[in-house]
């Protein structure tokens, strides 16, 4: 007789704006598309009431790091990002509106979650987008996902997923994002997107 075992199940802790996050992106889509059952949660990492400035010598902080997450992963960080939001004085690192994003399409699934974070990374790395454009996020979710509601309505929600996804790292000893949390036979994992980055497609393997 052979042995059965029960599937994985997996825990994604995020922040849509987190430079590790967008270069793990590509990994966590790829193991949704193969079937894998995904928990997302939004950690809000970087909240408007502790938000910096880029001109405060961030963003030149920043710029190290992201150079380090585009050589890693060959995720784009354009030019567009460097000139309109590392090296825009007043511009924040702050995620609430992608917290509230993420928070009003929660209820549809990993699927759409991480499509909507897909869609909010290209156009903050891509396109140069700020984080303070409410207009485009609010267009993007009313466009591309169809939901037709201010981000504001989701604010509780959002700071809801941060506290207990914040509680969540506390009890696992968890420091910063992104972590992957796999549970397999009543045993957690901590799983290393990093040795996906090249070749996403293989954390399929992890669902057999």
């Amino acid at each position: 007789m052979t042995e059965t075992t029960n599937a994985p199940r997996f825990t994604y802790l995020y922040d849509t704006y987190c430079g590790w996050c967008y270069a793990g992106a590509p990994v966590i889509t790829a193991l949704i598309e193969a079937g894998g059952e995904v928990e997302m949660r939004h950690r809000l990492l970087f909240a408007a009431d502790q938000a910096q400035r880029m001109g405060d010598g961030l963003g030149r902080m920043i710029e190290q790091y992201d150079a380090r997450a585009e050589a890693l992963s060959g995720q784009p960080f354009s030019d567009a990002y460097r000139e309109n939001v590392l090296r825009a004085p007043d511009e924040l690192l702050d995620s609430t509106l992608t917290a509230q994003a993420a928070a009003l399409v929660h209820g549809k699934g990993a699927k759409s979650e991480m499509a909507l974070a897909r869609r909010l990374q290209k156009a903050r790395w891509e396109d140069g987008r700020s984080a303070q454009d409410a207009a485009h996020m609010e267009s993007i979710l009313r466009e591309e996902f169809g939901v037709d509601a201010p981000l504001s309505t989701a604010e509780e929600p959002a700071r809801d997923m941060a506290r207990s996804t914040e509680q969540m790292m506390r009890q696992y000893g968890l420091s910063g994002v992104p972590v992957l949390i796999m549970e397999k036979d009543g045993t957690l994992y901590n799983v290393a997107l990093s040795d996906y980055y090249k070749q996403p497609e293989r954390i399929a393997a992890l669902l057999e």
